[in-house]
């Protein structure tokens, strides 16, 4: 790609930037927020300078909200849920350091993936959660992240424009050098605009909606083709509190829809791999299984002595992890260590022609696999603890369930991004702290009716 023709991109992104300072006024949470989806602006910018631009700013997005918590005097234990979530991130902290214990490895490096990719959850956590009885703040956070996510498909569509389908690591601002946000970010902005608008969408709503598919489609993702519908009708029919036969017929055909065009627009899943191809589902169906699995055969795949293939295939590995070369009982508990994978010392970890790990494996490898390999079933664990303490705090226990299914999703197929991506991450949380603000509303609401009614 020409190098005029990103910083062309770059150029728009910062463009974007600038717009959502201008809609939402400059303060502390839209900072904070900017920064998180603005990651790719300064990978960009580091790697153009030859300067530790990207470094600099992954120590800048931790300690910022570290100092906004203490500025704020905030409470880390306000509730049950806070409990929880403490105690669930302690036992995974120390899980972590364990590791490190054992196999060592450059501290810094190490201290950098606990820090931004692990711990900003944590922090994120107790920074934004006074959403759920801060109405003003609530609202505030909403209008913030709806002006993000605009500028988002605006930059999605004049990537499409600029250069169409061809290169996969660009997705909207968030990222310059990996497709893995175009996958989550459209789903968790799905839950996110069904919940601010209670499920109830008008035609404008449903324009947007379309939109968000299009930051998956311009990276040219096939798991959003197949998930956004799935999500978008479980939405309408599970999670909302009112069931019947014509939603559930209605909101079938929006999800046909949807399904139809977004294969249609994307290459790999049409025969002709082109854009406006053959609508085939016998193609999606076994392009699905060969890219998860690498066979159509449910036999090969439950076939543990053979060489596995696919990010599908890293669940089996959990069965038989010596196929990951984890042969004591210390290798199976606290896996490998993090720093190898870490600095890539064997080349690309998810594709084992292009590394050197000795797995068994071929191709890609899910987040599931890697992170029993450099982890082990204790760093593993107890970051599932984490997660699931976090999307159980919701009081909409439908909602719960659906986040939650969605999230192992992405820790079994794919990357395991929801929530230890800053961007989704951050846009899940809002999720869970905002419905909570919701049923409390709901509940008082409620309160204030059965006192009515009694005082007559």
């Amino acid at each position: 790609m020409s190098p005029i023709i990103v910083a062309l991109y770059f150029s728009f992104v910062f463009l974007g930037m600038l717009y959502t300072f201008y809609k939402v006024r400059i303060s502390h949470t839209s900072i904070l927020m900017v920064l998180v989806f603005w990651e790719g602006l300064f990978d960009y910018l580091g790697s153009i300078s030859g300067m530790g631009v990207l470094s600099f700013y992954k120590v800048v997005v931790v300690i910022y909200p570290v100092f906004l918590l203490w500025k704020k005097n905030v409470s880390f234990i306000k509730n049950k849920a806070d409990i929880m979530v403490n105690i669930a991130f302690l036992l995974f902290s120390v899980s972590y350091w364990v590791t490190y214990y054992f196999y060592g490895g450059e501290v810094f490096t190490i201290l950098s993936q606990y820090l931004y990719k692990f711990s900003f959850l944590w922090i994120a956590y107790h920074y934004f959660k006074d959403i759920s009885y801060n109405a003003p703040r609530k609202e505030y956070v909403k209008k913030v992240l709806l002006v993000i996510l605009s500028v988002q498909i605006a930059v999605a569509v004049f990537k499409i424009i600029l250069m169409r389908f061809e290169f996969e690591g660009l997705v909207g601002t968030m990222s310059y050098g990996g497709g893995g946000p175009a996958v989550v970010i459209p789903i968790v902005a799905l839950i996110f605009f069904w919940l601010i608008r209670d499920g109830r969408f008008n035609k404008k709503d449903w324009i947007f909606v379309a939109l968000i598919l299009i930051i998956a489609i311009a990276s040219g993702k096939r798991q959003p083709i197949l998930i956004y519908p799935a999500v978008l009708f479980v939405l309408f029919v599970f999670v909302s509190q009112k069931i019947r036969f014509s939603a559930i017929l209605k909101y079938l055909l929006v999800a046909t829809a949807v399904f139809y065009v977004g294969v249609k627009m994307t290459p790999t899943l049409t025969p002709e791999k082109k854009v406006g191809g053959e609508f085939s589902l016998s193609h999606v169906s076994g392009y699905v299984m060969n890219y998860y699995f690498g066979t159509t055969e449910l036999s090969e795949i439950l076939n543990n002595d053979s060489t596995g293939s696919g990010r599908g295939y890293g669940l089996i590995l959990y069965t038989n992890p010596q196929m990951l070369t984890l042969y004591s009982d210390k290798e199976i508990l606290f896996g490998k260590g993090i720093y190898e994978v870490a600095i890539k010392k064997h080349g690309r970890f998810t594709s084992g022609e292009r590394a050197d790990y000795g797995i068994q494996h071929e191709g890609l490898l899910g987040e599931a696999g890697a992170l029993l390999y450099t982890l082990g079933y204790m760093g593993t664990i107890s970051m599932l603890i984490l997660v699931v303490t976090i999307i159980f705090s919701l009081r909409n226990k439908k909602l719960a369930w659906l986040v939650f299914l969605y999230y192992l999703w992405d820790l079994m197929f794919y990357y395991n991004q929801v929530f230890f991506f800053n961007s989704s991450a951050l846009i899940a949380l809002v999720i869970i702290f905002y419905s909570n603000s919701q049923e409390k509303e709901k509940m008082m609401h409620l309160n204030q009716h059965l006192q009515t009614v009694n005082s007559k």
